[in-house]
């Protein structure tokens, strides 16, 4: 019993204490129970109220918090966190976290499960650039400078994110940008904090317009890293622009992209990141200015192709991007913007404010720029090994001119290869551009952007050129109804270094079928079949441009001289019809001639051509400065011209009727062209004018410096005198019956020196009806007509001209027209020396001596007659008139005193004499004959006698004069006298047989002679 009692004490004893022990566990367990289930729940209800009102300021409400202090897992039910004003920030519909108790030993969190069921962020940005989610972190009290711990070791088997939703408000825009992504769902399975361990991710969210993020991979949390794939699909560019807004100058109207890739992402310890997407699509895109109605860019199908991404590498490269059915609208606006550059936010030039550099902001940002691009030693480069551009259209329009030109480019296929941001990059394109539907526009070659350069091949064909009519408004009044330009060549440009030659083209161009009309008369202009030009070799830097060849098919051009004078293509050449201001200073000085032309001829001006030579060695004008004088002329060498076919017509208004004439199948060659001034080009021309008349032009010339060199012979030969018939009746003031005309001109200019020849014969010319022109030239000109044509009809002119072509009045038309007129002048005031310049006569055949009182002709003035005869011969057309001449004093007194001769004795002297016998005896012989014929002894005057006696003087003069007047013929002797001397002027004319009698005519009246160193001159007169 007492053993018993010896062994039960100590039991009762342990049986107690393991009693305590249990209860004291089970009160524990109890408490612990009531303290996980109930207290937990509640302390961090509290502690959650407290801490967001006090240190975060802001409101929470939770609902249900549920602990299992033996599961160690928590949920919380309804959880939303407002800012003070009540607005949203975070919520969840409900959280569960289920711990594990290897967290204790572990040390470490160690999370079976988590899930987040429904969670609600809203992230707001303010206008300051804060973000509300920040804020939610309590602000330190001082700054730590101590090295962050390392971080804890955090473990979560698996975490589950579902049915979440992020709103994002963006306020720093001009209007707020608001988004919504929902439903979001992530997914992380046995997530570590482990260095380099990989933890799994799966990520996907929706916004409500449509557009799906999918981003599934790995990411590291010691070092931070991530890979993985992502997918963006149906991205609307509306949420671009929507959100980019303030930073895009443009608007994206439209557009859908999706794309899809691989990335890697490092910090270790700077920022590594590489991306790769095999394809990159965008639907759709429209880009417009906002505000704007239609969109001037349309991409309906872009397709980048293996982007590869690296920001260590700063490189953006792509195998290929593909634009297909492009739609670009671009336009040349009034103040020389381009109207695409207001998509990038330039202002046009009228609009854009002048800055000073002092006054403006920009330009101190200009100034520290170049520093701070100095300050980043690398540059991203940006590269793509294919760029096609196919199916697409630009429609292109210049509204700087009117009507609006406009060019459709549709359609645009275009690959460029090597594509690169590098300075030093090649570019190789090739194009292949239809222009308005027919033109065709093809490039290929290499292209370098900086410095930019190109090297291209290129071909224009069939681009229809009445697309370029309304930049013809802007300088001509010229109608381009037709023509095609073609061109084939290879073209180079480089814009460094200066020395090189920035600009070069080598090969043709060709223009065909091409027809312009005169929009001032309506009639055609310029035209021809085909122009091609081959051999083109044009440099720019050094300048030079050599053609091998020029060949023009059926060329044709028409002059006109309109009403009021004006020439048709100094108007069709001047904008808008109106004339330079040269073709002004030119009408002055046509009028100046025009002056000097009318005054000359009203005054009959005399002489041999005296007032070409003033024009040339008189009054000096100022020279005009050439054009060898101020600047070298760009050096052009063309080797050959040659012109098939070619005709012309020229027509003058200005005239009633009018006049008009052609130059027909004009054919021949012009080579050695060249602007070197010592360079001799040979032209060798032939047509005809009006069908019938021969017309060739040759020699040497240099057409492109004319005025250095010219050595030029032109020849007509057989036209139609009729045709000038307008000319003729208001010049000439006399229609054309009938003639012919030929012409050999020759110009030699040397140093701006003229010295022209210009041969005319005239064949069979003949006048008909007299007009009523007040233009007509005042004089005879029928005479000058009959002056100068020949027996066999023919009238040879040459008409030399001369000067100098830096006189700005000097004009080759207008200075033949005055020599001209300078010789028909001279013709018709002085024929009878134009008519003895056939036979050596000169001036004097016009006039006749005779001795007083006598009608025999001396024979100094037969053999002048002779001469006479001989020409008039020349000159079948003339007529003579013989005038009935005397000098009534002079030939009376010569009468007289042979009649008193016949009365004194044959050997009386007819010497006055000296002595006082003498006169005695003369005084005696006088007495005699004067008692025979008075009839009466003569009645001196008292003043023969003097006081010495008589004056034998006075009474020889006394009886000597009043013989004489009883002597002197009366009128009819005179006249007789007259007839007389005509007659024999006549007979003697006549006796050349080849002068036929009616062209000799004696006048009827009598008139009055003049004295001639003691002779009587007739002066005969020509018609």
């Amino acid at each position: 019993m007492s053993t018993v009692k010896r062994f039960a004490a100590p039991l009762v004893a342990l049986i107690r204490l393991h009693l305590v022990a249990i209860l004291v566990v089970a009160a524990l367990l109890l408490v612990y129970t009531l303290f996980g289930f109930f207290a937990v729940p509640r302390i961090a209800r509290a502690q959650l109220q407290s801490y967001v009102t006090e240190q975060m300021h802001r409101q929470v409400s939770v609902g249900e918090i549920r602990f299992n202090p033996f599961a160690f897992d928590a949920s919380v039910a309804g959880l939303a966190l407002r800012e003070a004003d009540g607005s949203p920030v975070v919520g969840f519909r409900h959280l569960y976290v289920n711990a594990e108790l290897a967290s204790i030993w572990q040390r470490a969190v160690v999370l079976k499960e988590v899930e987040l069921s429904a969670p609600d962020i809203d992230v707001i940005v303010a206008k300051d650039g804060t973000v509300n989610l920040a804020k939610l972190a309590p602000e330190s009290e001082e700054a730590s400078t101590e090295e962050q711990t390392a971080l804890p070791r955090v473990r979560i088997d698996r975490l589950d994110i579902r049915d979440g939703r992020i709103g994002f408000t963006d306020n720093t825009h001009t209007q707020p940008f608001t988004a919504v992504v929902a439903p979001i769902k992530f997914t992380l399975t046995d997530f570590k904090t482990d260095a380099n361990y990989q933890n799994a991710y799966d990520f996907s969210g929706a916004t409500l317009a449509g557009e799906r993020l999918e981003w599934v991979g790995a990411f590291t949390v010691q070092p931070l890293g991530s890979n993985g794939r992502f997918r963006v699909q149906d991205l609307k560019a509306a949420t671009i622009d929507a959100y980019a807004k303030d930073m895009l100058p443009f608007q994206l109207a439209s557009g859908i992209a999706t794309l899809a890739g691989d990335y890697r992402f490092a910090m270790t310890p700077s920022l590594g990141f590489e991306a790769t997407l095999p394809l990159l699509q965008v639907r759709d895109l429209s880009v417009k200015e906002r505000q704007a109605k239609s969109a001037p860019v349309k991409l309906p199908e872009v397709d980048i192709h293996e982007i590869a991404l690296s920001y260590e590498k700063q490189d953006l490269g792509m195998k290929r991007i593909d634009v297909k059915g492009a739609h670009i609208d671009v336009a040349l606006e009034p103040d020389g913007s381009i109207s695409l550059m207001r998509l990038f936010g330039e202002e046009s030039k009228e609009s854009r404010p002048v800055a000073t550099p002092a006054a403006s902001p920009a330009a101190s940002v200009g100034d520290s720029a170049p520093e701070d691009a100095q300050g980043e030693s690398d540059e991203w480069r940006v590269h793509a090994e294919t760029i096609q551009l196919s199916d697409a259209t630009v429609v292109a329009e210049d509204r700087s001119v009117k009507p609006v030109a406009k060019f459709d480019l549709a359609p645009i296929a275009l690959t460029v290869n090597g594509w690169s941001t590098d300075a030093s990059a090649k570019v190789q394109v090739d194009a292949d551009v239809t222009i308005n539907k027919q033109g065709k526009l093809l490039g290929k070659g290499d292209v370098q952007l900086e410095p930019l350069g190109a090297q291209l091949a290129v071909e224009l064909k069939d681009f229809e050129l009445p697309a370029i009519q309304p930049y013809l408004n802007e300088a001509t009044a010229m109608t381009l109804h037709s023509g095609r330009l073609g061109a084939k060549g290879d073209v180079s440009y480089v814009a460094q270094p200066e020395s090189a030659p920035p600009m070069k083209f080598k090969g043709e161009v060709r223009v065909a079928d091409l027809r312009t009309t005169d929009e001032l008369v309506n009639e055609d202009f310029v035209k021809w079949r085909s122009l091609t030009v081959t051999g083109i070799d044009f440099s720019m830097n050094p300048d030079k441009l050599d053609i091998n060849r020029i060949v023009a098919r059926q060329p044709y051009g028409k002059v006109v001289i309109a009403k009021d004078t004006t020439l048709n293509v100094t108007k069709v050449l001047s904008p808008a019809g109106t004339p330079t201001q040269q073709s002004e200073q030119q009408e002055t000085i046509e009028k100046e001639d025009d002056a000097g032309d009318t005054k000359q001829a009203a005054a009959g001006k005399q002489g041999d051509g005296s007032d070409i030579e003033q024009d040339k060695g008189g009054a000096k004008p100022t020279p005009a400065p050439s054009a060898t004088a101020s600047e070298p002329m760009f050096p052009i060498r063309i080797k050959s011209v040659q012109l098939i076919d070619g005709s012309a017509n020229f027509a003058d208004y200005s005239i009633e009727p009018s006049f008009a004439t052609g130059i027909l199948e004009l054919n021949g060659t012009v080579t050695g062209l060249s602007s070197d001034p010592s360079s001799r080009a040979k032209v060798k021309l032939d047509g005809k004018v009006d069908k019938y008349a021969p017309v060739d032009i040759g020699g040497e010339v240099n057409l492109l410096s004319a005025a250095v060199y010219t050595d030029l012979s032109m020849n007509f030969r057989n036209m139609e005198l009729t045709t000038f018939n307008p000319y003729s009746g208001k010049f000439a003031g006399y229609n054309i019956s009938k003639g012919k005309l030929s012409t050999e001109l020759k110009y030699l200019v040397q140093d701006r020196k003229l010295d022209a020849s210009h041969h005319i014969v005239i064949d069979n010319l003949e006048f008909g009806d007299k007009t009523d022109s007040k233009d007509a030239a005042p004089i005879p000109l029928k005479l000058a007509v009959a002056l100068l044509k020949d027996r066999q009809g023919i009238i040879d002119l040459n008409l030399p001209v001369s000067g100098t072509l830096d006189d700005p009045k000097f004009r080759l038309g207008p200075i033949i027209w005055k020599a001209v007129l300078n010789l028909l002048t001279k013709i018709v005031t002085a024929p009878f020396a134009a008519l003895g310049a056939l036979i050596g006569g000169g001036e004097e055949m016009q006039f006749v001596d005779f001795d007083a009182g006598k009608a025999e002709l001396p024979v100094t003035q037969t053999e002048k007659l002779n001469k006479l005869a001989k020409a008039l011969v020349e000159r079948p057309q003339l007529k003579l008139s013989v005038p009935l001449t005397v000098v009534t004093a002079q030939d009376s007194e010569a009468i007289a005193r042979t009649a008193l001769k016949e009365k004194l004795p044959p050997n009386t002297s007819a010497e006055p004499p000296k002595d006082d016998a003498a006169k005695r005896q003369r005084i005696a012989l006088l007495e005699k004959v004067y008692k025979e014929v008075a009839r009466s002894a003569p009645a001196y005057p008292p003043e023969t006698e003097t006081e010495k006696g008589i004056d034998f003087d006075a009474r020889l003069k006394f009886l000597d004069q009043s013989l004489l007047d009883r002597f002197k013929p009366d009128d009819a002797a005179l006249t007789a006298l007259a007839q007389q001397r005509a007659r024999a002027v006549q007979d003697t004319l006549l006796a050349n047989t080849e002068l036929s009698p009616e062209r000799v005519f004696i006048t009827a009246e009598r008139s009055e002679g003049k004295t001639e160193a003691k002779q009587v001159r007739m002066e005969l007169k020509l018609e």
